[in-house]
């Protein structure tokens, strides 16, 4: 009589077919969703990180927004509704939510793995012994403008972007000081050197400011830097090198000038609440001398990863050498942890008189 306790090795292999079939789907319907900065620099990420990782992992990606504005943060965190499994963030912003609690800590061995980073200030925030955020990039605020608006002489220096007498025309500033860098172009305009800067004299800014007032437009995302200069409303103002670059690609007529660059690097953080280990795992993804190559050639940015700068085109140049910092100013995420708010205020307070 046969065994009824016997199963058939078709049978198990139909068995293991099926849990295999359940296992592929399950891990299909797995997203990771991010928030990134927008416009060109998501697409590069697109280029870079993601259309890799979902052809590696099946994971699909959901890009989102939010992530640069710290009231979503507080609204996310206090419902216990976080949409992100993985965001974007610099130095200055990652302290404010450490501070608040907001983001989950990383493996602190990965920034130094894959050959290790370039040596830049600041480039791993670290509070309380541990590390929060992979560093991928390093980017700067750069003089922008348009070139069909100015015969002869282009301006180079901040200096130049408040002579509105040699360079007539609407100047282009982004509304939120602590992410975009207006109070330090105003000083470094009115003759504070790089090394004096910090702490910011915000009062001398602003009257720097009030100087050209009149001939500001206010934009409120980093996307609309290089649009709103291409279009005509404006013929200089502060933009990021990297923006700038992608337009060039497109034929666009904006160029701009690295003297007194405001540099800091970008980060990707894991928000407290989402996926985390499905955000490490990402991290670890990106944490990549190839796909930073990849990115930093998109893009225009100079990779955090030392090894990252031996897989560029021979051709490739940027903004700012991390290992040649003479002349650019390094961003202070510390001063602006602790003043953040009350600089806002101020800033917000003279921008409606």
């Amino acid at each position: 009589m046969k065994n009824i306790g016997t199963i058939s090795k078709t049978s198990i292999g139909a068995i293991v077919a099926t849990l295999l079939l359940h296992v592929s789907h399950a891990q299909s319907q797995e997203t990771l969703t991010i928030s990134a900065s927008g416009g060109s620099y998501d697409a590069c990420v697109k280029a870079a990180y993601l259309d890799g990782w979902e052809k590696e992992t099946g994971i699909k990606v959901v890009v989102g927004g939010g992530a640069w504005d710290l009231g979503v943060w507080r609204a996310q965190q206090e419902t216990g509704k976080t949409e992100w499994d993985v965001a974007t963030s610099d130095p200055g912003q990652l302290r404010q939510l450490v501070q608040n609690g907001w983001v989950m800590p990383i493996d602190p061995e990965l920034p130094n793995k894959n050959g290790g980073l370039v040596d830049f200030p600041g480039l791993v925030p670290k509070f309380d012994g541990k590390i929060y955020a992979l560093p991928t990039e390093i980017f700067s605020t750069v003089v922008t403008y348009n070139s069909k608006a100015f015969k002869g002489d282009k301006p180079k220096t901040w200096a130049d972007v408040f002579n509105a007498e040699k360079y007539p025309g609407k100047r282009l500033f982004s509304n939120v000081p602590v992410d975009f860098g207006v109070l330090e172009v105003a000083l470094l305009a009115d003759g504070v050197a790089p090394e004096n800067l910090y702490p910011l004299d915000v009062d001398r800014a602003l009257k720097k400011l009030d100087s050209i007032k009149s001939d500001i437009l206010w934009y409120d995302f980093g996307t609309q830097q290089v649009a709103l200069l291409q279009q005509g409303d404006a013929v200089i103002g502060a933009g990021w090198d990297g923006r700038v670059k992608a337009l060039q690609r497109d034929g666009g007529t904006i160029e701009f000038s690295t003297e007194q660059a405001i540099v800091k690097p970008d980060l990707w953080i894991l928000p407290k609440g989402g996926n985390s280990e499905l955000g490490a795992r990402f991290l670890a993804f990106i944490d990549n001398p190839e796909r930073q190559a990849k990115f930093a050639t998109c893009i225009g940015y100079a990779p955090a990863l030392r090894k990252a700068y031996d897989l560029l085109p021979a051709d490739q140049k940027f903004t700012v050498d991390p290992n040649n910092l003479k002349g650019v100013v390094v961003w202070n995420d510390e001063y602006w942890a602790k003043n953040a708010r009350d600089v806002t205020a101020r800033f917000n307070e003279w921008l409606t008189k």
